[in-house]
């Protein structure tokens, strides 16, 4: 894991983001929005939650996913970048 604060979305490994996509399917129209459940990620011994407005991009246009596709190889790798929402 890496903290960046300056890096607006999260970012991690594809399989890993893309799944949290489906799972998550937030609507395109943000008509589940109020439904969406916390997202949490275990670090060591603690759990990192993020409730929807965290991982959400909500505007007039419509709302998304705020992770997106990073792939670092090993050795520095995979890992996951947690930016703003941190």
């Amino acid at each position: 894991v890496a903290v960046d604060t300056g890096t607006s979305l999260m970012a991690g490994p594809t399989d890993i983001v893309n799944g949290l996509i489906d799972k998550l399917a937030v609507a395109n129209n943000c008509s589940n929005y109020h439904t969406l459940p916390d997202l949490g990620f275990i670090v060591g011994r603690h759990i990192l939650n993020l409730k929807p407005e965290d991982y959400v991009d909500k505007s007039e246009d419509g709302c998304s996913v705020a992770l997106m596709t990073l792939d670092i190889p090993p050795p520095k790798g995979p890992l996951f970048i947690f930016g703003d929402p941190f």
